[in-house]
């Protein structure tokens, strides 16, 4: 039978390998050999803060990433443990601080200042072995340091494409490649030889090659070149040639069912067994948790919506946070009508339209709406007064907020200046709902009330909400 093999954060040249995202949740027990590489770039994109000279990642990427690393750590595990062989291609180092998410806080209300605990985190932080060292170093002078064995055919056919990037040692690897001068470790083995059925990590230095030189555009797609499905045959063959060697001493006979009869079964293993079982439970319990609390942990990011989203989800969003605000807001459906939202306050009633816009400002085709939704509203035979006007604008959802332009075109501000109706930017009303749950500062919450019934045919203005925020290595106050 044809091996199974995957790669992670590694592409094999004109090859068809399935190839799975550190963000997956993909088993690894479906295969039976993983070309792995450790990176992270994918978390990293253009941070927007640095600690100490390294990137600081925000909040969500932290946990995203943290989330992610430890579950390739156990990942990794399980198939080292099921016998799986394991290629680590060791590539640059990459440090960064990520958020813990602990807060900690001084002073109240608006005095009120912010302390980020962050701690330092890298990318061989996902592999599932303690480093004792670990450096950044550039080189290509590598030497065995011994004979190679059952490695000995891949080093020759690719050692003069590959590179160090970085120097390690563990206790549980045994050095296989290191550098010319200095003998520090760049390739090593992990092997678990005390029982029957263990797998193999095999650590290699990056392996490096050519990827615009391996293709070429066929009409309207790019396609591997002949030398790309040549190096990655070569590549794949040498790699399960190692795979083969390193199984052959761990193949042992399947267990006779006769040989599992309760007068040869063991007081010990029963006693393991009824251990595991119960693990196995705690485990199954503890994922139960786990999954309900990302089911909440999406719902209390449904606030951030205020800042990129359209549509429903944007008007899901705005409920929340005008929820936040004391405000009991709810849309409205019937048999002729359907309005975004609305609400009561003071014994004012407020109706609202929400829209975003991906690449432009909130013209006055919404603003239009808002005033048929008025009239609708009016027209109702409940209805003894006209609602004021609320319209919640996401221009340039897609772009940062502090790199958008105006959110409201002027004809829609003159049609807003005309009906009276307030105009809410949902970017500033994302800052003030986050300072709210936060906080709870009900003072507050009605200023930012008081702001928006205030508002008449101008943009609504919230009030200020302290800002600073200053950063803690957390190994440092450990």
């Amino acid at each position: 039978m044809a091996k199974r093999i995957a790669t992670i954060g590694f592409e094999v040249p004109g090859s068809s390998i399935p190839r799975i995202t550190l963000d997956s949740e993909q088993s690894l027990l479906d295969y039976d050999v993983i070309i792995f590489q450790p990176n992270i770039s994918e978390f990293l994109g253009l941070p927007s803060e640095h600690y100490q000279g390294k990137p600081c990642l925000s909040e969500n990427t932290s946990f995203r990433l943290r989330e992610s690393a430890s579950r390739w750590r156990q990942a990794l595990k399980d198939a080292f443990d099921h016998g799986k062989t394991v290629f680590i291609f060791m590539s640059e180092l990459k440090e960064v601080f990520v958020d813990t998410g602990q807060r900690h806080y001084s002073g109240t209300g608006r005095n009120r200042h912010t302390t980020k605990t962050v701690e330092p985190f890298n990318n061989y932080s996902i592999l599932p072995l303690a480093f004792t060292e670990l450096a950044s170093s550039r080189g290509t002078e590598i030497k065995p340091t011994k004979d190679l064995k059952v490695f000995a055919p891949y080093w020759a056919e690719f050692s003069s494409s590959s590179a160090y990037e970085l120097y390690f040692q563990s206790k549980s690897i045994t050095p296989l490649l290191v550098t010319r001068t200095g003998n520090k470790t760049v390739g090593g083995v992990v092997q678990n030889k005390s029982s029957a059925g263990k797998g193999a990590l095999v650590l290699l230095p990056t392996l490096n090659y050519d990827r615009d030189a391996f293709i070429e555009r066929m009409g309207e797609k790019y396609v591997w070149k002949k030398e790309a499905l040549k190096f990655g045959q070569k590549l794949t063959e040498s790699l399960l040639e190692i795979d083969k060697a390193l199984t052959c001493g761990r193949l042992i006979t399947p267990e006779p069912e006769w040989a599992g009869q309760p007068n040869y079964r063991l007081t010990t293993e029963r006693k393991l067994e009824a251990e595991i079982t119960e693990k196995s439970n705690n485990i199954e319990a503890m994922q139960r948790q786990r999954s309900e609390l990302l089911k909440q942990l999406e719902r209390e990011r449904g606030l951030r919506s205020l800042l990129f989203e359209s549509g429903t989800a944007l008007e899901d969003a705005i409920l929340q946070a005008l929820g936040l605000l004391g405000l009991k807001a709810e849309r409205y459906t019937d048999s002729d009508s359907e309005f975004d939202v609305l609400f009561t306050w003071k014994e004012h009633r407020f109706l609202g339209e929400a829209e975003g816009k991906d690449n432009k400002a909130v013209n006055i085709d919404k603003m239009s709406q808002l005033e048929r939704n008025l009239s609708e509203d009016f027209a109702r035979a409940d209805v003894k007064e006209h609602a004021k006007g609320i319209l919640f604008g996401n221009a340039f959802r897609l772009q940062k907020p502090s790199e958008r332009g105006e959110f409201f075109t002027e004809k829609c501000v003159s049609a807003a200046k005309r009906i009276k109706a307030a105009l809410v930017r949902t970017t500033d009303l994302f800052i003030a709902a986050k300072y709210l749950k936060e906080s709870g500062d009900a003072a507050y919450a009605q200023q930012c009330v008081e702001s928006i019934s205030r508002a008449e045919g101008a943009i609504v203005v919230f009030p200020a909400v302290p800002t600073q925020i200053e950063l803690v290595d957390e190994t440092k106050t450990a």
